[in-house]
């Protein structure tokens, strides 16, 4: 029996009890009978509805444990945790389903300790009549204590920087997505913006809003809703970008706001044009795919999915570019990354190897954790890595993106002392070394300064390998490729009616700490004159 459903129709069964004996004397028939009404939404999962009206009866009777239970959960569900401890605490005379909730919410808020004592109590006293929680559940949780106290032991040197008030607002911000130069971020808001209507959990609907810099050093300039007709009156979310930065991919929700899809946008004349569904082979029927990464050379693309077939919950898939043009059919990736808990927010480096992905299962200490792992060969990954503390958290650590260099990561978070309910937030890793960084390349016509679309070829003359094959973009002649500190790298620079441009190329540390741009100048060939 699908989940849902046996979860509606136990609740159901739940209600006609409660129903027939409101359990409280003091309710006169008019709170009867909005308590009922409040019922019927809170076992269809519209918690909203049902907390506006238990919380029109709440003072009639305050020690009402099974209103208090009811009210912590909707808050819970609805991710106000600090409104639902404080109801979920007067309502576990009710039902020991509130322990387990707070020993959730005790690990959320990073009080390991009794985290642990509120689930072995849990555990005691459990009522396996009206509990809906799994063993699988409890067996989880356990694992998140065990995995907090092991990474907060050992946390990592780094620098958390808020980015400001020019970025973040009072209300959510998330999901920050980073040109591989770190001169541009697309993120997801849910500021209050005139032409901006609510949701049905009370929330402004999600909007896309695009920031720059004029190098990695600068601060953020003032965020604005996206240039071009990407935002709409529903659900608008930027889920990833092209390393380039000119390919947008957003989730857009459906009418009935129930599920979505994925839209491809193009940056062309200084516009993002309107979002064009992706492809079948991407998007299917009656699932949610809410999040993409495309490789450095634009021939893979990974996204998440629900669809059947999966290890369990959302999976990471991906799907290759064919001769034709078309993606290839998607391929999961396998019990290495997929777990039977969600597997979500996959961001491919700009290497083409190492994958960074959010899942609730592996090693997580709590909620979705970041995990790396790497390609080794065409088909296997290795074991994820969790990305330690702080990093992750015992919070919700999800869309998470990272700089060429692995110098910068970017996310979001909802910790203490940010501007509002969810912050974007920069980690400095001091201690990691520098590693591979992006270059900026623009390919012109030596003679009359105009662009050429050219095809580039970067060899490695430390070992003579191809690492990388590009194509020069015809509106604006530039590329990117990726170099390694000390390294000589050699640069093939060709085009239709001009000389062969062959360059060497090699940076210092120093150097690559700050974005390096590079100007390739092409020659007519006397033969095309």
């Amino acid at each position: 029996m699908n989940k849902w459903i046996k979860i509606v129709l136990i609740g159901i069964t739940m209600l006609s009890e409660f129903s027939l004996n409101a359990q409280t004397s003091k309710f006169e028939r008019e709170e009867k009978k909005i308590f009922n009404e409040a019922e019927s939404f809170y076992y269809y999962g519209d918690y909203k509805s049902a907390i506006d009206l238990y919380e029109k009866i709440e003072g009639v009777d305050p020690d009402f444990a099974e209103l208090q239970f009811k009210l912590g959960e909707s808050y819970y569900q609805l991710k106000r945790y600090e409104k639902a401890r404080e109801h979920l605490k007067r309502g576990e005379s009710f039902n020991s389903d509130a322990t387990f909730y707070l020993a959730k919410l005790d690990l959320y808020f990073g009080n390991l300790i009794s985290a642990e004592e509120k689930l072995t109590e849990f555990e005691q006293t459990r009522d396996s009549k009206f509990s809906l929680v799994s063993f699988d559940q409890t067996t989880l949780l356990m694992r998140n204590i065990l995995n907090a106290h092991k990474f907060m032991s050992e946390p990592e040197i780094v620098n958390i920087i808020n980015l400001g008030p020019s970025i973040n607002t009072e209300n959510s911000e998330y999901v920050p997505i980073i040109s591989s130069d770190e001169t541009f971020m697309v993120f997801t808001s849910r500021r209050i913006r005139e032409g901006n209507t609510m949701d049905p959990t009370g929330q402004p609907f999600e909007d896309i809003y695009t920031s720059s810099r004029a190098n990695s050093n600068q601060e953020w300039s003032l965020a604005t809703p996206i240039n071009g007709q990407v935002n709409t009156n529903k659900h608008d979310a930027s889920v990833g970008l092209s390393p380039d930065g000119n390919r947008l991919f957003v989730y857009r929700s459906n009418e009935n706001l129930i599920g979505g899809d994925l839209y491809e946008s193009i940056y062309l004349n200084g516009k993002w044009t309107v979002p064009v569904r992706m492809s079948e082979k991407i998007n299917s029927a009656y699932s949610i795919e809410p999040s993409a990464s495309l490789s450095l050379d634009g021939k893979t693309f990974y996204f998440s999915s629900n669809r059947e077939g999966g290890y369990g919950g959302f999976d990471i898939y991906r799907v290759i570019l064919l001769p034709n043009g078309d993606w290839s059919l998607p391929k999961n990736l396998g019990p290495s990354i997929n777990t039977k808990y969600h597997d979500d927010a996959p961001f491919i480096h700009p290497d083409g190897h190492t994958l960074y992905f959010s899942s609730k299962g592996h090693e997580s200490m709590g909620g979705f954790d970041v995990f790396k792992s790497a390609l080794l060969d065409e088909e296997t990954w290795s074991d994820p890595e969790n990305m330690g503390y702080p990093t992750n958290t015992t919070k919700d650590d999800i869309y998470f993106t990272i700089s060429a260099n692995e110098q910068h990561g970017y996310y979001s978070s909802d910790k203490k002392g940010g501007f509002g309910e969810h912050d974007i937030y920069l980690i400095d890793y001091l201690e990691k070394s520098l590693r591979q960084s992006v270059i900026k390349g623009k390919v012109i016509d030596e003679g009359t300064g105009d662009v050429v679309a050219a095809n580039i070829t970067i060899m490695s003359l430390k070992d003579a390998e191809l690492t990388g094959v590009h194509v020069s973009d015809p509106e604006d002649g530039g590329f990117i490729f990726l170099v390694n500190p000390n390294e000589e790298f050699e640069v093939i620079v060709e085009a239709d009616g001009f000389d062969k441009h062959i360059e060497s190329v090699i940076f210092s540390v120093d150097q690559l700490r700050k974005t390096q741009k590079m100007e390739f100048k092409l020659n007519k060939s006397q033969a095309s004159e």
